[in-house]
């Protein structure tokens, strides 16, 4: 881009206020894309489908070899500050409570089994697709979609 260090401090003063603008826009635009497909199910289960195929289909592209700036972010969050690390820690929230909702949506409408402890069924999913994305950096271990059905297991 040909950006002097200059030029990027006069628009954001220091690291600090750069890396939160970074991180909302990133935010806000994978939050778009997911609601996006969330929008278009008939169910829970399918809304966690869905939101698997995400993750798979986000570590196949070559933001897959980049990372998750969420989960990058959590790894190195006693080195931020702390509003930066507020951050990263409320967005990690959010995402476990939006698994929960998804579950609860599903154990309502009868695709997931209203016997499962919600927060714990979020909690492990959280741990699964946090973990997709770490895994996704390696083409090695690269996660595809032959795990969905195995993750989506854990609602029955």
């Amino acid at each position: 881009m040909q950006l002097t260090t200059g030029s990027i401090y006069k628009a954001f003063t220091d690291k600090q206020t750069l890396f939160a603008s970074v991180f909302a826009r990133y935010l806000s635009q994978r939050n778009g894309s997911l609601a996006a497909r969330l929008a278009q199910c008939e169910n829970g289960r399918d809304q966690l489908a869905a939101l698997l195929h995400f993750y798979v289909d986000s570590v196949c592209d070559v933001e897959g070899e980049r990372g998750c700036l969420v989960a990058v972010s959590a790894v190195e969050l006693q080195t931020l500050d702390e509003e930066l690390a507020s951050a990263v820690s409320a967005a990690l929230i959010r995402n476990q409570q939006n698994l929960q909702q998804i579950i609860r949506l599903g154990q309502q409408d009868g695709s997931v089994n209203p016997a499962l402890d919600c927060e714990a069924t979020a909690s492990l999913m959280l741990c699964i697709v946090l973990g997709m994305r770490v895994a996704g950096k390696v083409a090695a271990t690269r996660p595809d979609s032959s795990i969905i059905p195995l993750a989506l297991k854990l609602l029955d």
